[in-house]
């Protein structure tokens, strides 16, 4: 119970999945949802290592040999099914590997165990690919799924998993957690950024994701004013995260979308922009923030799907028009 103990918030459902265990009510599939960044793979792992421990009571030994196997990344009774690079989709070619694994003999004379995630990833051959080992389960097999957005998945895959949902911690259980993993001295902005997920806290903080999000804030706040060119903004950004800058961008639009819908300003996404998106808000056209709302998300689905598109091509197109928004508001 390693990750209960290191993530305290997570308890609960290790407790719930243990529990189903023990009485023999554990299903063949399991999908476990819940906001990015609180912890649902890490448990997972976790609980896939229980589920293959020769002496598993509440948590695995650990001395096992299937316990060492599983330590040292190499136990042929468990399958990892993930993207293979971050952001990108499940390939139907890795779906075929989990048919081919769930038609084998288990090698350590135990169960069998496939973990994959986050399960939205999936394409829609993919999806159906799986289906088939959903519907014709192997006793010996148990499918471990995980999904940060389990709308994106289809009904028929969620109708044959036993779901589970993950809670995030706290507000004050996440800036306690982060104050005690990190030497950040702005923690709570950064759970902010994080949506409350200090995990994706922690991620955003090691590779200096907050720091771009306030380069970014400023970026814009200087595009505003007439300090600052969009190519100089664009040259910046090259380097970034392109699926933050685009979800940032996202974030804005709707900050102003909301605004100009009557929605209040405690809820805004990008409080740092505040006064500019409500500057905006008065004096722009909502068919084009409707328009713009709309290229975000396409821009977002195209960087994760598998046609490899340019991504300055899809951040550029945005701000252009933001940058029309932007002459509405000086109008």
């Amino acid at each position: 119970m390693k990750v209960a103990s290191a993530l305290p918030w997570t308890e609960p459902l290790w407790n719930r999945l243990s529990q189903q265990k023990q009485s023999g009510r554990l299903g063949h599939a399991l999908l476990v949802v819940g906001q990015e960044g609180i912890g649902k793979r890490l448990l997972l792992r976790e609980f896939a290592q229980k589920l293959l421990c020769s002496d598993s009571k509440i948590q695995p030994c650990g001395e096992c040999p299937s316990c060492h196997l599983y330590a040292a990344g190499s136990h042929p009774d468990l399958l990892m099914v993930e993207p293979e690079e971050a952001g990108k989709q499940i390939k139907i070619e890795q779906i075929r590997k989990v048919t081919d694994f769930v038609n084998t003999t288990p090698q350590k004379g135990g169960g069998k165990v496939i973990l994959l995630g986050p399960s939205e990833a999936m394409n829609n051959n993919a999806s159906n690919a799986l289906l088939k080992s959903l519907e014709e389960p192997s006793g010996q097999v148990t499918l471990l799924l995980y999904s940060h957005q389990p709308s994106g998945l289809l009904a028929t895959i969620k109708s044959r998993c036993q779901q589970y949902e993950m809670y995030p911690p706290t507000w004050v259980q996440g800036l306690e957690w982060l104050n005690e993993n990190c030497q950040e001295s702005s923690v709570e902005s950064v759970l902010r950024l994080a949506k409350g997920a200090p995990l994706r806290a922690l991620n955003m903080i090691e590779q200096d994701i907050h720091v771009q999000y306030m380069q970014f804030c400023q970026g814009m706040l200087d595009l505003s004013g007439g300090g600052s060119h969009w190519n100089e903004l664009m040259v910046k950004w090259k380097s970034w995260d392109t699926s933050s800058v685009l979800q940032w961008f996202y974030e804005l639009i709707l900050d102003v979308q909301k605004l100009k819908s009557g929605i209040a300003e405690q809820s805004l996404s990008v409080p740092e922009l505040s006064a500019l998106t409500t500057k905006l808000s008065k004096n722009c056209d909502y068919g084009q923030l409707e328009s713009m709302l709309e290229k975000a998300i396409f821009a977002q689905k195209a960087l994760k799907g598998q046609a490899n598109p340019n991504p300055q091509m899809l951040i550029e197109t945005l701000l252009i028009d933001w940058i029309s928004l932007l002459g509405q508001a000086r109008a």
